[in-house]
């Protein structure tokens, strides 16, 4: 098949948004996207928008500039880079001039063919070549334009799309079904211990009275996994975090995590990044991250469910510390309430709470699998080294 290596400035018009002020913004009406928002898309998560412009203001920059729309490309440009979201619906939505890239008026391209283009290594190479900046890195618009694309036949386009994209749309598909499952065991759980009627018979209590810090170091610099916790958080191994390796040659004075057992970085940058180890038996963090453990007045799966309680995440940035550089220390978690059910009740809830999870992870691991095929063939179909022919089964 006949394959075009063309640049990104001849299959679409790139540019950025016109300007929002802070005036601009209000309390509802329509979303305005920043890097974050579009990295959780993305990755198929559910976003929670801070912030908005008015409908006026909306259709003013309609119908003087144009907003994105369906079948149209937004591009992370500033701090994480290169992360592509391909519009798939008609909701209004602005976004951040100079923190996104847009692509728009495709042509000569499917616009979900350009999408995968962009996620592939070729592509991602050039993105590290083309970054500018020391302390804030950026992709210019000037630059986007010159990055280069294997282009085929738009017939041959298709049939790549149609590959890849199933195996998204099976993640799409258990990413929401993951949601709902972890829903209902919230709603059990909000049901059974945050009712003011039941809990004001049970014992009050705070945070610190119920964990205890843990101190283990890894003496014998077993080879564990080297882990960072995540702001959804969950415990991700340091190599998939970052792009290169962070943390050093030896791990000694690293911190042992166990299953159960709960970890955060108490620096300012990850605040409210604290999760419980589920998906390890044991792991290592860095030294400067804080380790503890349940005490036996409480179960590990009662305390998962107590810190996902918005009102958990709030605390934590509330008695933070610090104000030029915030910390967030062990000590603390004497300020958090906690009401303590009784014990059987806590494991009456883990009864039901554990066979859910067990199918969430399963829906995970596959979402794993399912991933590690895209990105296996994605270089391979991109680049032609994969033959695709038009009707094949």
């Amino acid at each position: 098949m006949q394959w075009q290596i063309v640049a990104l400035s001849d299959v679409a018009d790139i540019t950025s948004s016109k300007r929002i002020y802070a005036s601009d913004y209000t309390d509802t009406g329509i979303p305005f996207y920043r890097s974050k928002e579009i990295i959780e898309l993305h990755n198929n998560r559910e976003i929670s928008v801070e912030l908005y412009i008015s409908e006026k203001k909306y259709e003013e920059i309609k119908s003087k500039y144009g907003v994105p729309i369906k079948g149209e490309i937004l591009l992370t440009s500033v701090g994480t880079l290169g992360i592509p979201y391909l519009i798939t619906e008609d909701t209004p939505f602005y976004f951040k001039d100079g923190n996104l890239t847009w692509f728009r008026n495709l042509h000569g391209v499917d616009a979900e063919f350009l999408y995968y283009s962009l996620m592939s290594p070729w592509t991602k190479r050039q993105f590290e070549e083309i970054t500018i900046g020391s302390t804030q890195k950026a992709l210019t618009i000037v630059n986007l334009k010159n990055i280069k694309l294997y282009l085929p036949d738009i017939t041959i386009q298709n049939e790549i799309v149609n590959r890849l994209k199933c195996l998204d749309d099976k993640i799409k598909r258990n990413t929401e079904q993951i949601t709902v499952l972890f829903q209902i065991i919230t709603s059990v759980f909000n049901n059974w211990f945050l009712n003011e009627t039941k809990n004001r018979r049970w014992l009050q209590s705070n945070a610190e009275a119920n964990i205890s810090e843990i101190r283990e170091k890894n003496k014998h610099e077993d080879d564990f996994p080297v882990l960072s916790v995540v702001k959804e958080g969950e415990f991700k191994a340091s190599d998939d975090v970052f792009t290169k390796q962070v943390y050093s040659k030896s791990t000694k004075n690293y911190k042992i995590v166990r299953r159960n057992q709960v970890a955060y970085n108490p620096a300012r940058a990850n605040i409210g990044s604290i999760a419980m180890l589920k998906d390890y038996d044991v792991g290592l963090v860095s030294p400067i991250y804080t380790v503890f453990e349940m005490k036996d007045t409480i179960t590990p799966t009662f305390f998962y469910y107590y810190m996902k309680q918005p009102i958990f995440q709030e605390m934590i940035q509330h008695h933070a510390i610090g104000t030029t550089r915030q910390n967030f220390p062990f000590r603390a978690f004497k300020m958090f309430p906690m009401v303590v059910p009784p014990l059987e009740l806590q494991l009456k809830f883990e009864e039901i709470a554990k066979p859910i999870e067990q199918k969430i992870s399963k829906l995970k691991e596959e979402n794993e699998i399912l991933a590690e095929i895209r990105d296996t063939l994605l270089p391979k179909l991109m680049s032609g080294e994969l033959p695709v022919e038009v009707g094949e089964n």
